[in-house]
């Protein structure tokens, strides 16, 4: 009986002395999900009218140096990456509503850009000159890498329209040399923003 005792604590104890450590592991994922913020706001100045009553608005047109702000249309962009943003309108000419014969030409309307909280030429880039509408898309706000992507205080954009003031590169002929048909004339006008 000694014996078998015996023989069962070395069996026991070669046991502990061959007995190795044991490293225990765990896994733990991390991931990282970052979702596209684009988002473009018309704040205010979403419909612009303009009324011609006077010779004067005929010759000199409305809104000369884009300074009335019942002529403005404010717009943000908020964006996890960096953007342009382009403005086109659906036609070339604004159609007549009264008579769909009546067309006058687009660029008799046109536009330039200010910016907000952040700094044109640092941010993004806008147009130096003053464009007429087209239905050409026009890049009104060029991002630059690494420093579009923002909130709506830093990208926060003011379109001064002004109407046959013959500025930049809108129609070089005045509303009354052009003698159009007295007509409400009407496009739609879009902005689309696009992540670079």
């Amino acid at each position: 009986m000694k014996k078998l005792v015996l023989g069962a604590a070395m069996l026991l104890f070669a046991q502990f002395s061959f007995g190795q450590a044991v490293n225990d592991n765990a896994i733990i994922p991390v991931s990282v999900t970052l979702n596209s913020i684009l988002r473009l706001t018309v704040v205010s100045g979403g419909n612009i009218e303009f009324v011609v009553n006077t010779i004067d608005d005929y010759t000199s047109g409305i809104n000369t140096g884009g300074t009335d702000v019942r002529y403005h249309t404010i717009f943000t962009v908020s964006s996890s990456q960096d953007f342009d943003v382009t403005l086109r309108s659906e036609e070339d000419d604004l159609l007549g509503q009264d008579n769909t014969v009546n067309v006058l030409d687009g660029a008799n309307v046109g536009y330039d850009l200010t910016g907000g909280a952040g700094e044109d030429g640092t941010n993004w880039d806008l147009p130096a000159t003053i464009e007429g509408l087209s239905a050409t898309p026009v890049t009104v706000v060029s991002g630059i890498a690494a420093n579009a992507a923002g909130d709506a205080v830093q990208n926060r954009f003011v379109i001064q329209w002004r109407l046959g003031t013959q500025e930049g590169n809108m129609v070089k002929t005045s509303l009354l040399a052009q003698s159009n048909p007295a007509d409400r004339y009407v496009t739609n006008v879009f902005l689309e923003l696009s992540s670079k």
